[in-house]
């Protein structure tokens, strides 16, 4: 029997669905960071375990298939066409529009994710991959992508807002189609209107050569197709890069290896392709131009710490330090090894890699992250909101400590301005590194002040941190051209490319709200002391004058 698209009568029982979804807007934002991370943590929930395998093989290229070789698939674009209304506002219109002129006379372009050495599916997570709405069946609870959300990344990379799933398991074949659109009119009936989401075949088994040929599967796993591939002019490259943002850890311990248009990275070679795609470390914490090349050199030649975490059990902290890694941050990892999140636990010049392996921590911490898998946060699930605190103040605690004792600081209550300025850069101004005697000076900061500092309200800075009863506490010194009375003023940490906002908590002297502080400024040297800073950690402070 030949397969056809199938949409249910809308009624007006059902919901009312825009072709502007905002969950594949979302994911449209950045293509390939929302296909790698979506579709390969799907891949690396399925490794087939049961059979003894080790390592999860995923599969990414592109192509073009003929419309003939996919009998009445080209009918999506009759009900694309259908979903332009009138009653729509014009940006709807406009954006169903664009979907239209991409359609072509005899062929489509397509993008293959495939996974090997994995179960495939069954029955249940097939239907939920195709058809489920915040639903997703998983083989384990501390699988990834637990709310299945993600799939409206593959309806992103489409103009026909497609996916087509092929997939085997020890059951036997299953084929697919899915195309999330909006209500509509039917296009070959005027007075019958039809549902947003639509079904090319059902969730029966198949046999193959009921299957066109390039959708054919004779290895256990699942292939995912996005039928109506949106080109884009740097798709290899932007994916490369992300696979190595997110999965460069998986990659290295040997769980993972994949391959990009006939480009394989594994653990042997993925080290030339840090270095190849991130020849730098400057890094990012969040965004497109995020940079993993510091944590893979962490993982790969730090010092690793490890302990027993409430409710997560045995964790692996890995630090190292370079004066290269601008951000101070540690990245967080699960048992999948797929990048979290980073944070800035510490001070420029220094990284860390934060791991829990095990599968209870596994499941504690995919509890209490996100649709995005993007953070931790115990609010998120309050059956577990209080255990979960108690767990995030102690993975803050083992990477502080551990910082301490790696960083050397632990044995001294108080650090010189000079000391913080060769290893933090807790110093601000017009700064330059003299070329006479470089190599043995290329620490000490010689501040060079331009012919207009004199009327400038902060021309350098300096922070000195002292250590009080296991807390820290900072004197600043700043010199100023002019005199200002209730200036204020903002206290950030971080670099300059990622700055943060800290509270202040308290000020021997001024006013403070938040991070701002309102002083009365004399021209010259000006000194406050035993500023206290919302963190328990070693932090490098900057400060910056607010507009009056």
């Amino acid at each position: 029997m030949s397969i056809k698209w199938k949409f249910a009568t809308h009624t007006e029982l059902n919901d009312i669905v825009g072709f502007k979804d905002n969950d594949i807007e979302k994911f449209g934002e950045n293509p390939a960071k929302s296909i790698v991370r979506e579709a390969i943590q799907n891949s690396c929930d399925a490794l087939d375990i049961q059979n003894d395998q080790k390592q999860v093989n995923v599969v990414i290229k592109t192509g073009s298939v003929k419309k003939l070789d996919l009998p009445n698939f080209s009918d999506i674009e009759d009900h694309i066409k259908s979903c332009i209304n009138k009653e729509n506002d014009e940006a709807e219109n406009d954006e169903i529009q664009r979907h239209i002129n991409v359609f072509s006379e005899d062929s489509y372009t397509y993008l293959e994710i495939s996974d090997y050495n994995t179960t495939g599916m069954a029955e249940k997570p097939f239907q939920s991959l195709t058809q489920g709405i915040f639903k997703s069946t998983k083989a384990t609870s501390g699988s990834q992508g637990s709310k299945g959300v993600g799939k409206a990344a593959y309806y992103a990379s489409s103009y026909l807002r497609t996916m087509l799933i092929s997939t085997r398991n020890e059951e036997g074949n299953r084929y697919r189609g899915a195309a999330k659109i909006s209500n509509h009119l039917c296009p070959y009936s005027e007075n019958t209107q039809l549902n947003y989401k639509g079904f090319y075949g059902d969730l029966t088994k198949k046999e193959n050569n009921e299957i066109p040929a390039l959708f054919q599967r004779e290895e256990m796993g699942t292939s995912v197709f996005v039928i109506g591939f949106w080109e884009l002019p740097n798709f290899k490259t932007d994916v490369i890069e992300e696979v190595l943002r997110n999965y460069w850890f998986a990659i290295a311990k040997e769980q993972l290896v994949v391959t990009v248009e006939n480009e394989t990275l594994d653990s042997l070679n993925i080290g030339v392709y840090m270095e190849h795609y991130f020849p730098n470390y400057r890094d990012y914490r969040t965004g497109g131009r995020q940079n993993p090349r510091a944590y893979y050199d962490v993982y790969k030649k730090g010092t690793i710490y490890t302990k027993d975490i409430a409710n997560i059990g045995s964790c692996t902290l890995w630090l190292h330090k370079n004066d290269g890694y601008n951000l101070g941050a540690v990245a967080r990892f699960r048992q999948t090894k797929m990048l979290i999140f980073k944070e800035n636990d510490l001070d420029a010049g220094f990284a860390g890699v934060f791991l829990c392996d095990n599968d209870v921590g596994n499941t504690f911490l995919k509890n209490i992250e996100n649709d995005a898998h993007d953070v931790w946060n115990p609010k998120l699930n309050r059956n577990v909101t209080a255990l979960a605190e108690i767990t995030i103040k102690e993975i803050k605690e083992f990477i502080r400590e551990n910082y301490v004792r790696y960083s050397g600081f632990g044995n001294q209550s108080s650090f010189s301005i000079d000391t913080l300025d060769n290893l933090f850069s807790f110093s601000g101004g017009n700064a330059k590194t003299t070329s006479k005697n470089k190599d043995k000076d290329r620490n000490k900061i010689i501040v060079e002040p331009k012919e207009n500092t004199r009327d400038r309200l902060i021309i350098k800075h300096s922070f000195k941190a002292i250590q009080k009863n296991g807390m820290y506490v900072y004197n600043l010194t700043f010199e100023s051209g002019r005199t200002v009375r209730n200036q204020k003023f903002k206290i950030s940490i971080g670099t300059d490319s990622s700055k943060d906002v800290i509270n202040i908590k308290n000020s021997e002297i001024g006013n403070f709200k938040d991070n701002v502080i309102e002083l009365d400024v004399k021209k010259g040297k000006n000194i406050i002391n035993n500023i206290e800073l919302d963190s328990p950690y070693l932090v490098a402070p900057s400060i910056s004058s607010l507009n009056k």
